[in-house]
């Protein structure tokens, strides 16, 4: 269960920004890489209430709810989801974490989310069926 009353999770749940296409793009490389060890869900079909974030939150960044309650966003976020992910992933993401790296991590991230709409990409998640979204099942 979330540390702010949310849904039981079994697994951790990436909230990425359904409108995005480079967002969207990014979520299906993700998920033909990485192992299947976490859940991905456009930010704008979650009950993002359930999960103690906010429509603001959530346009700002990409966030990962962990089941124990723990919320990450941005950099941060794509760190997390490398380390759940297990070797070799999980050695990224710890590098991601300790500065400096994560200072540039981050800044790197803010950048991208900052200029995203101008990237390439795939169609955006929503302008799909739901069952053809990324990490649908």
């Amino acid at each position: 269960m979330t540390s702010r009353g949310g849904p039981r999770l079994t697994r951790p749940v990436v909230l990425y920004d359904g409108t995005c296409g480079f967002c969207s793009r990014t979520a299906e490389q993700a998920l033909a890489v990485l192992p299947d060890r976490v859940d991905w869900e456009p930010s704008q079909t979650a009950d993002l209430a359930a999960f103690g974030l906010s429509t603001a939150e959530a346009e700002a960044s990409l966030h990962v709810v962990e089941p124990s309650g723990r919320i990450s966003h941005g950099a941060m976020a794509v760190a997390r989801v490398l380390i759940v992910s297990g070797a070799p992933w999980s050695y990224a993401g710890r590098l991601m974490l300790a500065p400096p790296l994560s200072w540039l991590a981050e800044g790197v991230y803010r950048l991208v989310a900052r200029v995203r709409a101008r990237l390439p990409g795939a169609t955006p998640a929503l302008a799909r069926l739901p069952q053809d979204r990324p990490g649908s099942r």
